[in-house]
């Protein structure tokens, strides 16, 4: 009797498990970032990227083959722009990634549903109501505070962090106009132009691939542990999405904040000041708003469930 009583008790609701879910896709995405933050003291950035873009790309690929799909396009407009603006947004990250705590880029990269509502806008001409305004106003003040050492030091791996947040966020408009195009074609796109993309930056602003990392085990293992954490992350936050309630499950995504300072905290003693605290506050809790408030009218919720959608779709195409 009693044991049934436990098991009833702890007994997870789908959407409990798609918040365990998320939870672990952030430890995953956290471990990701830690590990290239510290393979950036060895190895350059770029090829970080290249690496973890073209294991992107074999298993996209892959799975485009395997399910009879030519995951060729050559012609839509709208794929070239998701994929351009994404690789250069990627690029952004794993360079800033490299240069910043891990906690602050965490921060700046949770502002993309801000950055949706004002995009959306422009792009697909939808208004946003005055508790989305709120949202915006002091997520930007949110940024301000956690970015404005950078700003000051006219530091380059902060803009480009918040320029990462920004290209998310066109990717995500982008991926609702290309709602009805296979996503393996989607991944594969991307994925290779990225790729690509990364090669031809190395061979442009190195002019040589230093190769010196496959000399030792340990950066080896980390190289792949850049990959295989993604993965994972990847997998578990499109399965928390799949199976939880969207708001609850997106909120609980801001958890990866917490485990990259915990990152920052115990490997490099970062330690954070008043503004970042108070920043980084206002940032999650402004994100977190626009996914749990209410439509309390049409012209209103639109712009916020875009955001939901996007940011659901983000993860589903990066599995």
């Amino acid at each position: 009797m009693i044991d049934k009583s436990i098991a009833t008790r702890f007994q997870l609701t789908s959407n409990n498990q798609g918040i365990l879910l998320m939870v672990f896709g952030g430890f995953a995405f956290a471990t990701m970032g830690a590990l290239t933050h510290e393979l950036g003291q060895y190895c350059d950035w770029l090829l970080i990227a290249f690496f973890r873009m073209l294991m992107s790309f074999i298993i996209a690929f892959a799975l485009a083959l395997r399910a009879g799909v030519n995951p060729f396009v050559l012609t839509n407009k709208i794929l070239w722009l998701r994929s351009l603006v994404g690789s250069s947004a990627m690029l952004a990250t794993f360079y800033a990634i490299t240069k910043l705590p891990i906690s602050e880029v965490a921060v700046i990269t949770e502002t993309r549903p801000i950055w949706v509502a004002i995009v959306a806008g422009y792009i697909l001409g939808e208004t946003a109501g005055k508790k989305v305004w709120l949202s915006i106003i002091f997520g930007m003040i949110g940024v301000i505070l956690v970015e404005h050492p950078r700003i000051l030091e006219q530091n380059f791996a902060g803009l480009l962090a918040l320029y990462a947040a920004f290209g998310g966020a066109v990717v995500m408009i982008c991926l609702r106009k290309l709602k009805d195009l296979d996503l393996r074609i989607i991944i594969t796109h991307f994925s290779g132009t990225a790729t690509i993309i990364t090669l031809i930056t190395i061979f442009s602003v190195r002019g040589e691939v230093d190769l010196s990392v496959f000399e030792n085990t340990t950066l080896i293992l980390m190289l792949l542990g850049v990959g295989i954490f993604g993965t994972i992350g990847q997998i578990a936050m499109t399965k928390a999405f799949s199976i939880g309630e969207a708001p609850s499950v997106a909120s609980a995504g801001f958890v990866k904040v917490g485990f990259a300072a915990g990152y920052d905290l115990l490997i490099w003693n970062y330690v954070f000041n008043a503004s970042t605290i108070v920043g980084t506050a206002l940032i999650l809790l402004s994100t977190g708003w626009l996914f749990s408030r209410k439509k309390s009218s049409k012209a209103q919720g639109t712009v916020a469930n875009d955001a939901l959608s996007a940011s659901k779709s983000l993860l589903t195409e990066k599995q």
